[in-house]
């Protein structure tokens, strides 16, 4: 009985948090991380003569040879082949052929051609034609594993389906595979191609003049040599879809608010049909993420490696020449881990520290998925953890009642993603620390598995984390210039900036003097 007394009395402790006596001293040398030091990266990387940072510009590279002159002068040495800092590696970007492209939809014997500006070729990346029935599918998955198929009970072979996208409610999207959604489960049931409606993002995108302008020129970009799809598929415009669903009773509307509500959609046969066209201009680019590795202390521990990361790439200049500057996004995420790396390098962890700067995050998270799926620079099995920051710059200021800062945080809070999804110890061991240094309000909204802006896959940690890597996302939220010219220096909190980074590298320093890796159990 006392045995079974001091097991739960120990459990419930562990439960309740866990003590910062427990953990490793954080040393001095976090303080050289300052507002200063973060500014004055930041204000080379977001300057006007870097132009946005665009992965497949050619002065992309000059942000990369700035990270890596850094990491080396630190004392890190590269972590990709050769022991070079520049991990290469080589996309496909294919540009949509306007002249080929459009769609024809019949809809109460109504006929209706569509062109680019009404339909879209986002994630889009297979040239052909189809043509047939529409098919509503709802979100689109079928998954007998997790006993949901949305196709249940339709026949689409040789047909038009048309997906909402999102996740139904009972569903793990990251257990999905990619034959039960989107393209992957319509071609596994004999599909012809896709339409989708538009997430609520991408509408609101979409009605900003200069936004749609640069989503119409947008190239698509996948990995050289990566799935590059199954099927034709379109995205539609708002009006257009609701023009495909009326006939039903069914809106755009409706579907955004039985998304929100968690109410399962109905999928069904519309009374209508498709004529969809697609074709690309394809071309080649090597880019490059920035990868560096500081020797741990510890003659065993050094081979196991705590990660920090964020994406340095950002936008495509545009048309008429304006830079789009990506100071918060993601430049406070690459100084942010410079900083860090300067810091680390003063006295060195026991475990190995690898820092890696990510390129093509805004394409689709490509650097990060090379860096899991096809080349590591050091083997999944030994990274420890991956503490991933992008857009930790930004604050609302008091009043602001502008509704795209509806969710920016303020001076002295951050949003915390992914802390318990894999290692609840982690999650106890990031609260602890924050606790006894920087004392913000981690916020953990997005965190929530059912909110419907899924942040958790839609930065580079998720490639490690559905590897089985625990992770740790930070993010100050999306405000009123994200993805803008105006996302400039003059706006960033400095002092935001310097305790989140300073907290993550007293997190990272913790667990990489651990004597045990993370355990990996997920949280409540």
């Amino acid at each position: 009985m006392k045995k079974l007394f001091a097991v739960l009395v120990a459990a419930l402790a562990f439960s309740a948090g866990m003590p910062a006596a427990n953990l490793a001293p954080v040393p001095s040398t976090v303080e050289t991380i300052t507002p200063e030091e973060l500014r004055m990266h930041l204000e080379f990387l977001a300057s006007d003569e870097l132009g946005g940072r665009y992965t497949l510009a050619p002065n992309f590279a000059i942000s990369a040879r700035y990270l890596a002159s850094h990491l080396k002068s630190y004392g890190f040495h590269g972590a990709a082949k050769n022991g070079d800092f520049l991990q290469y590696f080589d996309v496909i970007s294919s540009h949509p052929d306007a002249s080929r492209t459009a769609l024809a939809l019949t809809v109460n014997g109504k006929t209706t051609n569509y062109e680019l500006g009404d339909i879209y070729t986002f994630n889009s990346f297979v040239s052909g034609t189809a043509s047939g029935q529409v098919v509503f599918v709802g979100e689109g998955v079928s998954s007998p594993a997790q006993k949901h198929d949305d196709y249940a009970g339709l026949d689409v072979k040789g047909k038009i389906v048309l997906i909402a996208g999102g996740t139904p409610e009972g569903v793990d999207s990251s257990r999905l595979t990619d034959a039960e959604e989107g393209d992957g489960a319509a071609a596994a049931h004999g599909a012809a191609g896709v339409l989708s409606i538009p997430s609520r993002r991408f509408a609101l995108f979409i009605n900003d003049k200069s936004l749609k302008d640069r989503i119409l020129g947008r190239d698509n970009v996948r990995l050289s040599g990566g799935n590059d799809g199954n099927l034709p598929r379109l995205t539609l415009t708002k009006d257009v879809a609701d023009k495909l669903l009326a006939p039903a009773g069914l809106s755009v509307k409706a579907i955004y608010e039985a998304e929100k509500e968690h109410r399962p959609l109905k999928p069904a046969a519309l009374e209508a049909s498709a004529r969809i066209a697609v074709a690309f201009q394809e071309r080649r680019v090597r880019t490059q993420n920035v990868v560096g590795v500081l020797e741990g202390t510890d003659p065993k521990l050094k081979n196991e490696y705590v990660a920090f990361s964020a994406h340095y790439d950002h936008l495509q200049t545009a048309n008429n020449g304006d830079v789009f500057h990506g100071a918060d996004d993601d430049g406070s995420g690459t100084v942010a881990i410079l900083a860090i790396a300067r810091a680390m390098a003063k006295d060195p962890p026991r475990r190995s520290i690898l820092i890696i700067f990510h390129a093509g995050e805004e394409l689709g998270l490509l650097g990060s998925e090379y860096n899991t799926d096809i080349a590591p620079a050091v083997p999944l099995d030994k990274m420890v953890a991956d503490l991933n920051i992008d857009m930790i710059g930004r604050s609302k200021p008091a009043g602001d009642q502008a509704e795209a800062d509806v969710h920016l945080t303020d001076a002295r809070t951050v949003y915390l993603v992914g802390s318990n999804r894999i290692s609840q110890e982690l999650h106890q061991l990031s609260e602890a620390t924050n606790d006894e240094f920087q004392k913000l309000r981690l916020d953990y909204h997005y965190n929530d598995p059912n909110n419907p802006e899924r942040i958790y896959f839609r930065s580079d940690h998720w490639n490690y984390a559905k590897h089985g890597v625990p992770v740790i996302f930070y993010f100050d939220g999306t405000h009123v210039d994200y993805h803008k010219t105006t996302d400039t220096v003059d706006k960033i909190d400095f002092n935001k900036m310097t305790n989140i980074t300073r907290l993550v590298f007293e997190t990272g320093w913790r667990i990489a003097n651990l004597d045990h890796r993370l355990e990996k159990a997920v949280g409540k």
